[in-house]
């Protein structure tokens, strides 16, 4: 029998098997599921917009289920609106993700409405990172009403493994340096700083998984398109490093999965990134934009093997201790307990 019976709501979720959007969160509910909770889940998998009608009508209907003893919504207020509607007397969660707190409650007064609607009908919130905690305690939420929950890595699938045969898989070279970018091809995340870096640094193979157009690159800039997530791992030890130059992130759940590898990082210093990347020990900070202190970091990396293994058992060791996926799974069943016995007395 079920401890207690969760609602999910998320507008981001996995449409198949080796899909990567919201997998993260799947994973989550995974855990959730094997740590004995039962997962009602009202879910969008399809990105088109016009998605969102029976992903609404969907949460509506899951509202009213009587099993369910407390909600809890994925991006905010995306998920959040039908469930800050419908929750009555059981308690609600947020849980915020980056740019639902960092960038979405700023762009106009609407979404500063929706934003504070949601946050004001919640029992409680999920952040990822510390630095999301300040950002929405910034826009007036309590804090003693937030608690920061990274969605962490599951340190068993994110291991190190042999390079070469990781290299094999991917058809990568195995004498070149590798600089690796795992995530969305998008400007936000730094990829013409990336490519820029690549231009400064032509002994490197600089190799980017994941979706999104592909723009002009030099020769030394390979794109493998999307990547199915039960290969990340993979490709994370098929890297000698990886960098993720993003001008905002919440967190960076690839820099918890490459440190796990055993893979240092170059990570920007904005949002949750320099609360796991620590400086000159797991990795290199550097400023968001400044494709000189980038191609610095990769140059040092890439000239420094002893210095790569040195800083990835750095960072291993502190992914095992502070975002291992199971032990943050459960300190949020732990908050979903305490607030679901909160409500009933």
């Amino acid at each position: 029998m079920a401890d207690y019976t969760l609602g999910l709501f998320a507008n981001l979720y996995p449409r198949y098997e080796g899909d990567s959007r919201g997998i993260f969160v799947k994973r989550m509910v995974d855990s959730l599921e094997k740590n004995g909770v039962r997962v009602i889940k009202a879910v969008k998998k399809s990105t088109s917009p016009s998605a969102y009608l029976s992903f609404y009508t969907d949460s509506v209907i899951k509202s009213f289920n009587e099993d369910i003893d407390i909600f809890q919504a994925e991006y905010i207020p995306h998920s959040s609106i039908i469930p800050a509607l419908m929750k009555g007397k059981k308690p609600l969660v947020l849980k915020f993700h980056g740019d639902d707190g960092l960038i979405y409650p700023y762009k106009n007064h609407f979404n500063r409405a929706l934003f504070n609607h949601s946050v004001s009908h919640a029992d409680h919130i999920i952040t990822c990172s510390k630095a999301l905690k300040s950002s929405l305690i910034s826009l007036g939420v309590k804090p003693d009403k937030i608690t920061p929950i990274a969605n962490g890595v599951d340190t068993n699938r994110f291991r190190p493994m042999n390079k070469q045969i990781c290299r094999d898989n991917f058809k990568i070279p195995g004498e070149s340096c590798v600089c690796l970018y795992a995530g969305r091809i998008h400007p936000m995340k730094g990829i013409f700083e990336i490519i820029e870096s690549a231009k400064l640094n032509s002994d490197v193979t600089f190799i980017f998984g994941g979706p999104g157009p592909v723009p002009n690159h030099p020769e030394n800039c390979i794109f493998l398109g999307d990547i199915n997530p039960e290969n990340m791992p993979l490709l994370m030890n098929a890297a000698d490093f990886l960098v993720l130059p993003s001008h905002s992130e919440g967190l960076g759940l690839v820099l918890l999965e490459s440190l796990a590898c055993e893979v240092p990082v170059i990570a920007s210093s904005v949002g949750g990134c320099p609360e796991i990347v620590k400086n000159k020990e797991s990795g290199f900070l550097v400023t968001p934009k400044n494709v000189e202190e980038l191609s610095k970091s990769i140059k040092i990396l890439k000239n420094n093997p002893d210095l790569r293994e040195k800083m990835g058992k750095e960072g291993r060791k502190d992914i095992l201790t502070n975002y291992d996926s199971e032990v943050l799974n459960s300190q949020l069943i732990s908050v979903h307990k305490k607030l679901i016995e909160a409500g009933k007395a």
